[in-house]
């Protein structure tokens, strides 16, 4: 029996597992964002600040998960110092870029809640790239 992703040509697998993990991270992102920012609303609902913080706890939530599964999933490599600094440096790129389209979104008067799953989405597809070149290796050490 052949997965999802065992039928598509070699080279396009490792991009759809991760569309698969950036999936289930961004909503696990947004959940938790979308959660602290309804609860910061009702209890301090001047305090803008909040919707950044909010943001960025899903965010440390949803990379712990993805390194995981960006490893041993859409890569298919053990964990090393390499890969997760190379995870590390491409996820803080990524959440200078979400948090920039975040904000950049809130400003234009999108609303907060669309703002946070829209800079999630955009900046997804630029993290694919950066990551590639730390889990790209020519010998894999899981199959």
């Amino acid at each position: 029996m052949k997965t999802l992703t065992g039928r598509l040509p070699l080279k396009y697998r490792s991009a759809a597992r991760f569309v698969l993990v950036g999936a289930l991270g961004t909503g696990l992102q947004y959940g938790i964002y979308y959660l602290l920012l309804m609860v910061f609303q009702r209890r301090w609902p001047d305090v803008g600040i909040l919707t950044s913080v909010a943001f960025t706890a899903g965010f440390i939530i949803e990379m712990v998960c993805n390194y995981f599964l960006t490893s041993f999933y859409t890569f298919r490599v053990r964990p090393t110092w390499k890969n997760a600094g190379g995870f590390l440096f491409g996820r803080a790129i990524n959440y200078v870029i979400q948090l920039l389209f975040l904000n950049l979104l809130i400003w234009l008067h999108l609303s907060e809640e669309l703002s946070g799953i829209a800079a999630i989405a955009l900046a997804g597809v630029i993290n694919y790239f950066i990551l590639l070149p730390f889990y790209k290796d020519k010998k894999r050490d899981m199959q």
